[in-house]
């Protein structure tokens, strides 16, 4: 595997096949490789940046690890998402439109978050789900510097900011020299949603 990272994008694409046929073994097989699968394999893919892999991965390993947990959470996720399915649609678009005006080159992406995620929040944080804000976020990737502090301030004008969520590691990075806005505002429908401007 080191020698050659192909080894690897074939490792982990076969602990995903296994992990989607893994309820055919018997229920101790199960855990163990669930175990395995969210120790090495979803954080390889965390590493490598197989997002969609990775959190397919952390959702199987969970739903063998803890099915019940698995079961409320996915639950939630399917009541408060399936009210608002197109939520995120409609927030790309309204966002657009304003960063257009500007004239900023950027690219928007949007995501809802995983069961596993939200499982793990709400574990070690000790939260309900109604205090996930961050269930719904969209990231806007710019050109520079000024662009996100632009952008920044054309969201906080257009949505009400929640207090104390606002960070800024652009002029403070993360030991890891992360750089980005963060902030939670409210939706036009009263929905909490997180953006992430770099």
């Amino acid at each position: 595997m080191s020698k050659d990272i192909r080894v690897i994008f074939i490792k982990l694409c076969d602990r995903l096949h296994n992990m989607r046929t893994l309820g055919v073994r018997r229920d101790q097989k199960r855990r163990n490789v669930a175990h395995e699968t969210m120790q090495v394999y979803a954080p390889l893919a965390h590493r490598l940046g197989m997002q969609r892999i990775k959190q397919e991965l952390e959702n199987l390993s969970l739903s063998y690890l803890d099915p019940i947990g698995y079961a409320e959470v996915k639950a939630d996720i399917d009541e408060k998402y399936g009210q608002n399915r197109d939520f995120i649609v409609r927030t790309k678009e309204m966002l657009s439109e304003k960063l257009d005006r500007y004239h900023i080159e950027y690219s928007l992406e949007g995501r809802v978050k995983s069961v596993y995620s939200i499982y793990r929040k709400m574990f070690n944080q000790n939260k309900s789900f109604d205090e996930i804000y961050d269930f719904y976020a969209v990231r806007i990737i710019t050109e520079t510097e000024l662009d996100c502090y632009t952008a920044l301030g054309l969201i906080h004008d257009a949505y009400k900011s929640v207090p104390g969520r606002f960070k800024d590691y652009i002029s403070t990075p993360k030991p890891n020299m992360y750089q980005s806005l963060h902030t939670t505002v409210i939706g036009r429908d009263g929905i909490p949603f997180e953006v992430q401007i770099s």
